[in-house]
C-alpha cells in the first residue's frame, strides 16, 4: 500500500510536569510534557496538561491516488500498553528535583531505500508526440522532484537515442539529468544519475527487448554497457519500471514476470508470487473523468481506449501494474505529461520510504545512549490507546509489540510492521526511557 509521507515530531516528557509538547523540525528538540507509560497518566498531570502522545505533522509530497488500504492485520485486538516489565515500578513524585530521570521522545526520520527506475519507450512511428513529451518532462517534472527529495535514484532509459531531428520517435535527454548540453546529440550523455541503453523498441516487443538487453544479449547502439543494463542496477535499490507505449505486448504479463525473476531473483523477486518491483504504465487505456488521474492497482483492467491514435488499451502492461502495485495513465494525454510524471515521481518517493525502519536519534544532551532503555511509541491514527514497543534482542524474540536495533537503526518486528504499515495516519517516535524496555 502507499503510505503518506510523514514527519515524526520530537517531544520530551517527564511525569509530574505540565506543559505543551513542542514541534521540532531540523534539529531534534526536547521539551517537557506529561507522559504515561502505564494505564493512567502519572500523578501531577493536571486537566490542562499535555498528553504524552507524540504530535503529528503532515509533510507529504503532491497527492496521488493511493492503493485502497487493506484492513490492518489482526495481532490480537486493540493495541495495548506494554507489559508490566517494561514500566517503572513507581512514577517519580510531582515536583521532583532536576536530578529526576526524564523519559524523552525524539524525532525519527524514515530511512529511504535507493531506487533504480527503468523506463522503456516504444519507438514505433505513431510515438512522435509522446517522445517529445517525455523529453520535455523527464527533467523538470520527474528527476527534479526526486533530486529535491534527497533520494538516491538512478534513471535507466531503454529506448532508441535521438541523434538527429529526423528521428521523430527516438528520445534524447539533456542536462541536468544527462551530461548533454542540448539535443539531438551524437551519443547519450550518462551521469551518476542517468544511463541510456540505446536500442530500438517496436510496437509490441518492449518486454522482449528488456529481457534480451538485460545481460547484453542484444547490444546497445553505443557499447555503453557490454553486460547489459543490468550493469547499472544496485542490489540494495528498490526497482521501478515505467512503460510508455500505444500498443500491447507479445509476451503475457506472468510469462515476463517469470522470466525477469529467473534472470535476477535478488533484483526483482524470487518468483511471480513474490515480485520485488513496481510497474507503472502510460498506455492506451481510456481517460478517467480527470484525464490525468491514474488507475490504481485495485481498479480492474480498462479495455476501452483513450481518445487519440492508439492501437489498444495495453492490457498486458496494465496487468503488470496491477500485480505490482503500480499506477496506470492514458498515453493520449501527452499534453498533461507534466502532471503524470509528477504523480509517478511522488509514488516513487512514497514507495522508497520504509515505515518500519528508522534512524536512531542521538540521545538528549548529557545522557548516554543505553539501548536497553530505548522504546518505540506508536499512536494509532484512529485515536486508540498508544502502543509502546519493547526491544527484542533477536529475531527469534520478535512479537507484535517489539522492535530490533542494529547499526542501521530501529526495525519494527514483522507483526508490528504490518499493523503500523497499514495505518496511514499513524505517528511513531523513539523513547529514551528510564527503565529497561527489553522484552521478556
Amino acid at each position: 500500500m502507499k503510505m503518506h509521507s510523514r514527519r515524526f515530531i520530537a517531544t520530551a516528557t517527564r511525569p509530574g510536569a505540565t506543559g505543551m509538547a513542542m514541534k521540532s523540525t531540523g534539529r531534534t528538540q526536547y521539551n517537557f510534557a506529561c507522559l504515561a507509560l502505564g494505564s493512567t497518566l502519572a500523578a501531577g498531570c493536571g486537566a490542562g496538561g499535555a498528553s504524552g502522545s507524540p504530535e503529528f505533522e503532515d509533510d507529504s509530497p503532491p497527492a496521488v491516488t493511493p492503493v485502497a488500504p487493506s484492513e490492518p492485520p489482526d495481532i490480537g485486538g486493540t493495541p495495548t500498553l506494554p507489559p508490566a516489565e517494561l514500566l517503572p515500578e513507581t512514577a517519580p513524585e510531582p515536583g521532583a528535583g532536576s536530578g529526576s530521570c526524564v523519559t524523552v521522545s525524539a524525532e525519527v526520520e524514515l530511512l529511504r531505500q535507493p531506487v533504480d527506475i527503468v523506463i522503456t519507450i516504444d519507438n514505433s512511428g505513431s510515438m512522435d508526440d509522446e517522445a517529445r513529451a517525455v523529453e520535455e518532462n523527464l527533467n523538470v517534472n520527474f528527476a527534479a522532484i526526486l533530486e529535491q527529495s534527497g533520494i538516491d535514484y538512478r534513471v535507466i532509459l531503454v529506448t532508441e537515442h535521438r541523434e538527429s531531428d529526423g528521428q521523430d520517435t527516438a528520445v534524447c535527454i539533456a542536462s541536468p539529468l544527462s551530461s548533454l548540453a542540448a539535443c539531438p546529440s551524437d551519443a547519450p550523455g550518462p551521469t551518476e544519475r542517468f544511463f541510456h541503453y540505446a536500442t530500438e523498441i517496436n510496437s509490441r516487443n518492449s518486454l522482449e527487448v528488456l529481457l534480451e538487453t538485460f545481460n547484453g544479449e542484444s547490444e546497445d547502439d553505443f557499447g555503453l554497457a557490454p553486460l547489459g543494463w543490468s550493469e547499472w542496477l544496485r542490489p540494495e535499490a528498490k526497482k521501478t519500471f515505467l512503460e510508455i507505449t500505444d500498443d500491447d505486448s507479445n509476451v503475457p504479463a506472468i510469462e515476463f514476470a517469470s522470466a525477469l525473476t529467473a534472470l535476477a531473483p535478488e533484483q526483482f523477486g524470487v518468483d511471480p508470487s513474490q515480485l520485488g518491483f513496481v510497474w507503472h504504465s502510460i498506455v492506451g487505456l481510456a481517460e478517467r473523468a480527470t484525464a490525468t488521474e491514474p488507475y490504481a492497482p485495485a481498479d480492474p483492467i480498462e479495455t476501452r481506449e483513450c481518445t487519440g491514435d492508439v492501437f489498444n488499451a495495453g492490457s498486458t502492461y496494465q496487468e503488470l501494474s496491477r500485480i505490482t502495485g503500480g499506477l496506470r495513465f492514458p498515453i493520449c494525454e501527452f499534453g498533461g505529461y507534466d502532471s503524470v510524471f509528477r504523480s509517478i515521481a511522488t509514488d516513487v518517493l512514497l514507495g522508497s520510504r520504509n515505515v518500519c525502519d528508522f534512524e536512531l536519534p542521538a540521545p538528549p544532551s548529557g545522557r548516554e545512549l543505553d539501548l536497553d532503555k530505548v522504546a518505540v511509541s506508536y499512536q494509532p491514527g484512529g485515536g486508540a490507546e498508544p502502543l509502546v514497543l519493547g526491544r527484542a534482542l533477536g529475531a527469534e524474540q520478535c512479537r507484535a509489540d517489539g522492535f530490533l536495533v542494529d547499526g542501521a537503526g530501529v526495525h519494527l518486528c514483522p507483526e508490528a510492521c504490518d499493523r503500523i504499515g497499514a495505518d496511514e495516519a499513524a505517528s511513531v517516535s523513539v523513547l529514551f526511557a528510564c527503565e529497561s524496555t527489553l522484552l521478556r
